[in-house]
């Protein structure tokens, strides 16, 4: 008989015989949250197949630390902690009526250290090229964005690959500083790091100007004054002020006298070189007038003679009419005198019997 022996038959194999094995094969699909993840980080992986069969066993497969999340028919979810291996191959795979697929996860995993800042001279003279370079490790991941930092400069954007800058050092360039930053997007978090600051150093020969070292300058006698004169450079210049051979130390603060008037030399000098510089001071005076001086003790002497002749002018007229007062004063005494001796007679005759 045909059909002995159809009870020992299973059901999927019923179907099978039946109906064949699918047509169309199946897919299994990975999903994870990122395949790039930070030194020591962690991912999210869920794995899923479009296999129709019920009880379709998966598996992953990874020499990493993993942590099961969970699991069920056609789908698992596992996390991946503490991610510390460069690049990583994660096999995730099912199996449906018989046939197996596996797809492959990579992971990369990257530690983001400080970038590269390098100088091509640090310590320069003036006038001399500098190379400024800022970059990367070359295993670094895609996407990695560098900028150069300067205190001297605008901040400049977010460029791939390294970044370069050329400059003729100047005097003002000295003491500027120097930064290399790093931007790199994962996910949704943006991670930076910055190199160590270092500082561009210039070195100049001593300079003096008509700013800082007047050519000319006037003082005035009898005034505090100061021989004002300065110079610049890297190293800092020792200067030296003489005039007529004496040392003259600029800067000191000194009454004036007309023997401060001349030339004073004045000499800046550093490891790179000595600058002279000439400086003129005209000290103001005023001589007293010699015809003054003459005119003076006359005049003196003719008022002392006025004074004294219309002091004497002035005496005789008041002792004049002193004496006159005196002598009206007397007169009228002797008339009242008189009048009273020619009254006493009368009075006598009135009185006799």
């Amino acid at each position: 008989m045909p059909w002995r022996g159809v009870h020992a038959w299973s059901l999927t194999g019923l179907l099978l015989a039946l109906c064949g094995s699918p047509t169309n094969p199946f897919e299994v699909t990975v999903n994870g949250a990122s395949s790039e993840v930070g030194y020591g980080g962690t991912v999210l992986l869920n794995c899923s197949t479009s296999c129709p069969e019920a009880n379709a066993t998966g598996g992953l497969e990874t020499s990493l630390s993993k942590e099961w999340v969970g699991r069920g028919p056609g789908w698992l979810s596992v996390r991946l902690r503490n991610i510390t291996e460069p690049l990583s191959d994660i096999l995730c795979y099912f199996s449906c009526f018989g046939k197996r697929e596996v797809v492959t996860f990579r992971v990369l995993a990257y530690e983001l250290p400080s970038p590269q800042l390098a100088i091509s001279n640090p310590n320069t003279s003036c006038n001399q090229v500098v190379t400024i370079n800022c970059s990367s490790a070359p295993s670094w991941p895609p996407g990695l964005k560098l900028r150069l930092r300067s205190s001297r400069w605008p901040l400049q954007p977010w460029a791939e690959g390294a970044v370069h800058l050329e400059l003729m050092a100047r005097e003002e360039d000295d003491g500027a500083e120097f930064t290399c930053e790093a931007q790199l997007s994962v996910g949704n978090r943006t991670l930076r790091r910055s190199s160590a600051t270092t500082t561009l150093h210039v070195t100049y020969q001593p300079q003096m100007d008509d700013g800082s070292c007047p050519p000319s300058q006037n003082w005035t006698e009898g005034q505090d004054e100061t021989l004002r004169c300065g110079a610049r450079g890297n190293p800092p210049p020792l200067l030296e002020c003489t005039k007529d051979g004496e040392p003259f130390p600029a800067g000191v603060l000194r009454p004036v006298t007309r023997a401060h008037a001349g030339t004073y030399l004045c000499q800046a000098t550093n490891p790179l070189g000595t600058t002279v510089r000439s400086i003129t001071v005209w000290v103001q005076y005023h001589d007293p007038d010699l015809v003054l001086l003459v005119l003076l003790p006359v005049v003196v002497a003719v008022a002392l003679v006025a004074a004294r002749v219309g002091y004497g002018v002035y005496y005789r007229k008041k002792k004049i009419r002193q004496y006159r007062l005196q002598e009206r004063q007397k007169q009228l005494e002797m008339q009242v005198l008189r009048s009273k001796q020619d009254r006493a007679p009368l009075n006598d005759v009135g009185a006799a019997p």
